[in-house]
């Protein structure tokens, strides 16, 4: 056996232990920092209450005060399919079964994508089912 051969054998092995399912079979979703799918929040039972809920139980960090401005401490901006919806608490007045996605941006992020509308907080952002 050659070692090229050898190499192939083990990389179809280590593929093979890491597939996409759990131990019940169920499709595991990949988890990022900065995005939460709708899949997700149904495939951890966080469907059944607000989108403030689902956030607060997936992504807690996301709704953290991001500093102390002039004003008082800065919470991300939430904007609702592309247009401004109001502070982290507006998040309570959607249903999390209603969430196709939503991504937050931090500062600099939202900065380039918001402009001056994003804030100092960041920004949270919610996309809702069309269907």
């Amino acid at each position: 056996m050659s070692v090229r051969f050898v190499y192939l054998i083990a990389l179809a092995g280590v593929l093979g232990c890491a597939s996409g399912r759990t131990e019940s079979g169920a499709i595991k979703l990949p988890r990022t920092a900065n995005y939460l799918a709708g899949e997700e929040i149904i495939a951890q039972h966080a469907n059944e209450g607000t989108a403030y809920d689902a956030i607060a139980r997936l992504r807690p960090n996301w709704l953290a005060t991001k500093g102390i401005a002039t004003q008082g401490p800065e919470y991300p901006v939430v904007y609702v399919d592309g247009q401004q919806f109001g502070p982290p608490e507006s998040l309570r007045n959607i249903q999390a079964y209603h969430v196709s996605d939503i991504r937050y941006y931090d500062i600099t992020q939202a900065g380039a994508r918001f402009g001056i509308r994003g804030g100092t907080g960041g920004v949270i952002e919610v996309r809702i089912r069309t269907k």
